[in-house]
């Protein structure tokens, strides 16, 4: 049974790729729409390799051959809409992220990582840029939630925060790319303490996921084809709502939450 459609399979697989692999890889995300008109020669000629290369490519995304994989991917794109305008864009742009990052998330992984969240004595959440700011999110989720948790945004502090971790304590680390040098050197000081990782990415196959015990996979809007649309953040806050979700079916983090928020309301009140 295929576990992910064949762009999703070409994303987490990337860093596995030959060099030649990758540059198909790179032709496909970037010609997706007419790889259908194309014979296997046609492709080989196109990314500067040889059929046989285009064939272990196909297998290496769970594709028998170069025609399976041309059907399956004309199947993925059969749904996907045109937009001319950029509201239309954008819808179809959301649609297709959250779609991919469906396909891709793990349930019973998710559930692993909420456990571990629970059971954490304290929780760090890693993440640089962007990362950073999704980092922060989680770890406002988090605190509502009564959980003794801290961003670290910066890599000094990482490196510091790491080097205190604990067995009962849990880092999770947030990068696209698996390969955020600053987020690996600490997670690798936290795992050597006994701290467990958690990771949110999109690539498996890199230094980060094999430092951690779960690994959470997202879309990566790559796959849309289009440098203009910057949020590469949407799909990993799609699992933060997941996970957000499903810590709020304890009663007592719920209890927390609503506690917090209250608290909050109660004070807006008093300043009006």
């Amino acid at each position: 049974m295929r576990k992910y459609n064949v762009l999703d399979q070409i994303q987490i697989n990337y860093p596995q790729f030959s060099v030649r692999e990758k540059e198909i890889a790179n032709f496909v995300l970037e010609n997706k729409g007419s790889i259908l008109n194309i014979n296997i020669k046609d492709l080989a000629v196109k990314t500067n390799s040889s059929t046989s290369t285009v064939t272990r490519f196909c297998k290496k995304i769970e594709c028998s051959s170069f025609m399976e994989f041309k059907v399956m991917l004309n199947r993925e794109l059969e749904g996907a809409k045109d937009h001319k305008n950029s509201f239309g864009k954008v819808e179809s742009f959301y649609q297709q992220v959250v779609d991919s990052t469906v396909s891709l998330i793990d349930r019973d992984q998710v559930t692993t990582v909420v456990q571990m969240i629970k059971e954490a004595e304290k929780i760090l959440v890693f993440g640089i840029g962007s990362s950073g700011l999704t980092a922060l999110e989680l770890k406002y989720r988090l605190m509502r939630m009564g959980l003794i948790v801290d961003a670290v945004i910066d890599p000094h502090m990482m490196l510091m925060g790491s080097s205190l971790a604990g067995e009962k304590d849990l880092v999770i680390c947030i990068s696209n790319s698996g390969n955020t040098e600053e987020i690996i050197k600490a997670a690798g000081i936290a795992r050597q303490n006994g701290g467990k990782i958690v990771s949110i990415t999109n690539h498996d196959h890199t230094p980060l996921t094999n430092l951690s015990e779960e690994v959470l996979f997202t879309s990566s809007t790559k796959i849309l084809n289009d440098d203009q649309f910057i949020n590469s953040q949407l799909s990993i806050l799609y699992v933060l709502d997941v996970i957000s979700l499903l810590l709020l079916e304890d009663e007592d983090l719920r209890a927390k939450r609503d506690k917090t928020l209250n608290v909050i309301h109660a004070m807006r009140e008093e300043g009006q």
